[in-house]
């Protein structure tokens, strides 16, 4: 019986993560239940990290029930074990609620996306499609006027096409490329990234934000974020954090 006890007190010890030398500041003298209690074994650890509440008050119950009448527990090692019981417990269900209001907002934003298809939007991306010399429409915003230089990438990240644009003024362009390379010779059609460089009048570098536009025509989960797909494309998406603007398409 006494066996059984001193196993008890030791799972339930390293649930609640007690120590020896935390116990002996409360009290010089213990009874041997308390000792059984603070001393775990490293199999005792392992099996009462898998330990559930149920788990716990069985343990707690029997140590309770065999404990030595004649020299109980104290008080405040009962109150320290009821707190850390409580402590843990509170953990659980706060992990449990913050995964419902993740799934809630996963589902929020999906269902808010979906109320997008058909329309237009701009976001932040610098991808496009070429088919057959046209590109999927691109852009470029700066806050100042600067030379423009813009450098096309394949889907390797090697160049393909570099612009010298020149002047350009403060605001957005529009991205423009015959889908031919720097040989003058075209290219396949696929998936290529745009590159913004800008430099200012006094030579240091002016902040250019790279866009993409196109009409929704579809919405995708992807491990757990939602994408808006453009333009019937899988390769030009969206995420709801990348929108900049929505508006309904221009009437024909």
């Amino acid at each position: 019986m006494s066996t059984a006890v001193s196993q008890a007190s030791q799972a339930l010890s390293s649930l609640l993560g007690t120590t020896s030398s935390s116990t002996s500041t409360n009290a010089t003298t213990q009874s041997s239940n308390t000792q059984n209690t603070s001393k775990t074994t490293s199999s005792a650890s392992a099996a009462a990290s898998k330990l559930g509440m149920n788990d716990f008050l069985t343990l707690f119950t029997t140590q309770l029930q065999y404990q030595d009448p004649t020299n109980p527990m104290e008080s405040y090692e009962l109150a320290s074990q009821l707190a850390s019981f409580s402590s843990v417990e509170q953990l659980t269900n706060l992990n449990s609620s913050i995964k419902d209001i993740q799934s809630y907002l996963t589902s929020l934003v999906s269902t808010q996306m979906v109320s997008m298809m058909g329309k237009e939007v701009v976001g932040s991306g610098n991808t496009m499609e070429l088919q057959d010399g046209e590109i999927s429409s691109g852009s470029y915003q700066i806050g100042s006027a600067a030379k423009v230089t813009v450098s096309i990438y394949d889907e390797n990240g090697s160049l393909v096409r570099t612009q010298s644009l020149g002047q350009q003024s403060a605001g957005t362009h529009a991205i423009s490329w015959d889908g031919r390379n720097n040989a003058g010779t075209k290219v396949s059609n696929g998936n290529y990234t745009f590159k913004v460089e800008a430099v200012g009048s006094d030579g240091n570098a002016v902040s250019a934000q790279t866009k993409v536009q196109g009409t929704v025509s579809s919405v995708r989960m992807e491990n757990g974020t939602s994408y808006l797909l453009l333009n019937g494309s899988d390769s030009l998406k969206l995420s709801a954090t990348d929108v900049l603007e929505v508006s309904y398409p221009e009437a024909a």
